[in-house]
């Protein structure tokens, strides 16, 4: 198996679900949604969220929590996103295809930047793919996904690009290939959340039978244990700023299905349903159609919200992605923005403009 190919067609994949135009493609071929960030705990302050710009790359921006003083800081012929705040709110890491020069979306590096996107700086030299990264709460470490002489899983480094070295291990000799995605730091910087991807039989068209569960390791990547049952596909997933329960989206896995958002305490115990999402069905006949998905959920600093993306196809035949929050007892929901694109919040403590 290519596991650079491999990660990064999951990569891509996850992405283009997450969009609005694509995902009415979506409504014939199922994708799933590309991982959110990790929240630091405190007050509540600024976003980040992803977008795409005139010429359909993706970019960050920077906004109050309602989407007032948008900011975009980064630009150019190039994807950019997938940032997280540093725990002062100073400074936002974000991977980003900038120098891939001739591989043609192959390389993704880690970097960090002020949060006005001033002093971009580069923690990553590969030429593969490094995804997805998240600091810890002390601002001390920053884990990410990665690939390096063959092996994926989950990397941390220092801030200042040190110490790069990789922390969870796939399993071997079990006749499946795995991989590791989406880590979170816990509050308290003793753990990680992650996503473990067991994939299934090699056939036409790709893997079939592909599954996930999320899993609660020490920091140095020891102790691995699984808090979710395969069956539900968890994805993305954030640590409430208590540190005692963590949120997740489900994948799309058939039509049918849906992404939706679950609540799982730390130990795994107390799994419950967040959002009811309607899911995908009516294929073949427009005016049958109904799509309705919740994905990416990151929880506020202060622990009373969780926002998350929003995509459906509303009674009036025009399909909307923005968005969302709910209280973290399922009530509330309500949109943020509607149909502005806007997706893979981060809930940072930047003081609000």
């Amino acid at each position: 198996m290519n596991t650079t190919r491999t990660t990064n067609a999951h990569q891509r994949s996850r992405a283009l679900l997450a969009c609005a135009t694509v995902f009415i493609a979506a409504a014939l071929s199922v994708g799933t949604p590309q991982p959110v960030s990790a929240t630091p705990p405190g007050v509540n302050g600024r976003i980040s969220f992803m977008r795409h710009d005139a010429d359909g790359y993706w970019q960050v921006w920077t906004a109050n929590p309602d989407l007032s003083e948008s900011q975009q800081i980064t630009d150019g012929d190039y994807d950019s996103g997938w940032a997280t705040w540093s725990p002062d709110g100073a400074r936002l890491v974000f991977n980003s295809t900038r120098d891939d020069g001739a591989y043609s979306g192959e390389i993704s590096d880690i970097f960090v930047m002020n949060a006005d996107g001033t002093e971009v700086e580069k923690l990553t030299q590969s030429e593969s793919w490094n995804e997805q990264p998240v600091w810890s709460p002390d601002g001390d470490l920053i884990a990410f996904v990665g690939l390096s002489d063959d092996e994926q899983g989950i990397y941390v480094v220092r801030p200042d690009g040190t110490d790069l070295h990789l922390v969870t291990t796939l399993p071997t000799g079990t006749g499946r290939g795995y991989y590791h995605v989406a880590p979170r730091f816990s509050p308290d910087g003793r753990s990680l959340v992650y996503t473990v991807v067991r994939l299934g039989k090699d056939g036409p068209g790709g893997y079939h039978g592909e599954v996930t569960a999320l899993y609660v390791a020490d920091v140095d990547g020891s102790n691995p244990h699984r808090i979710t049952p395969w069956g539900i596909t968890p994805g993305d997933a954030d640590w409430s700023p208590d540190g005692r329960h963590i949120v997740f989206d489900t994948v799309v896995n058939h039509l049918g299905h849906t992404n939706r958002l679950m609540v799982v305490d730390a130990d795994g115990s107390n799994l419950r349903a967040l959002t009811t999402d309607h899911g995908t069905t009516g294929i073949g006949r427009f005016d049958a159609l109904r799509i309705e998905q919740s994905f990416n959920p990151v929880w506020s600093p202060d622990g009373s919200t969780i926002m998350f993306s929003h995509f459906e196809l509303t009674g009036d035949g025009e399909f909307v992605l923005g968005l969302q929050t709910i209280r973290p007892d399922g009530t509330g929901q309500k949109w943020v923005d509607c149909c502005g694109d806007e997706h893979q919040a981060a809930w940072g403590t930047a003081p609000l403009q």
